[in-house]
């Protein structure tokens, strides 16, 4: 099981009891959250902005030309796939590129909405670097490449995009993390490391308790009925991830 379905605008299951919060006056009241982290947390309270426009190669005056490199985008995630810090973040369900109103909107709503005297917040994507080309409308086909309109980045899924924590518990960030999730363009859902350890006994428990020897992974790799006649390289390179993966 590569990733959980997607779920709009959260689930009954992974919905926690929300943190209820009175209005005094007009004004919210603030956290029962001690405001001193605890050791071994980043000092980075807000998150930075990130730069836009990479830097151009050594020995190149404009930035090179690329392919669109889909490629990059394939498959499942399998290194940025957990939180470091073992507390809250937010989940790519499925692939897509970030561009640079994503980055934005996601700093703006982490920085104004989280109280950033009891939490911190990173960044776990790379700023954008991977040119995206345009040509003008009315323009004749053909003379080459088009000229870069913007950057962006490439995003797999099971990606962690950003990472908050500290002492803010998760039913009181839920709301907030949904929010940013709906603003990215590809679905994602805020996660904390209990739900992630959770998902891993889940498959844990089906792999151990499966009787059927033959598995996805096992038919395509093995060859069977000669399967290899209709798949390609990526069915057979994603295999252990299911056939819904390619």
């Amino acid at each position: 099981m590569a990733c959980r379905p997607l779920i709009k605008n959260g689930s009954r299951l992974l919905r926690p009891t929300l943190y209820s919060r009175t209005i005094v006056n007009g004004t919210q009241d603030k956290p029962p959250f001690p405001k001193v982290l605890p050791a071994g947390l980043p000092i980075q309270n807000e998150l930075p902005e990130v730069k836009y426009v990479p830097d151009t190669p050594p020995n190149h005056i404009n930035y090179p030309n690329m392919s669109r490199r889909l490629l990059a985008c394939r498959g499942v995630e399998i290194v940025h796939n957990e939180l470091i810090h073992k507390q809250y973040g937010i989940m790519a369900l499925a692939p897509g590129l970030m561009k640079e109103g994503h980055f934005n909107s996601i700093r703006d709503m982490v920085n104004k909405r989280i109280d950033m005297e009891r939490c911190f917040s990173i960044w776990r994507v790379d700023p954008p670097w991977h040119p995206w080309y345009f040509k003008g409308l009315n323009k004749k086909r053909g003379a080459g490449k088009g000229s870069i309109e913007y950057f962006v980045t490439p995003i797999k899924a099971n990606r962690i995009i950003i990472e908050v924590g500290g002492t803010l518990s998760f039913d009181y960030l839920y709301r907030t993390l949904l929010s940013i999730a709906e603003v990215l363009p590809f679905p994602a859902i805020p996660v904390s490391q209990e739900l992630l350890d959770k998902w891993q006994a889940e498959r844990n428990e089906i792999q151990e308790k499966n009787i059927n020897r033959f598995s996805w992974e096992y038919l395509v790799r093995n060859n069977f009925m000669n399967c290899h006649r209709y798949a390609d390289f990526y069915d057979i390179e994603f295999a252990r991830y299911g056939p819904k993966i390619r």
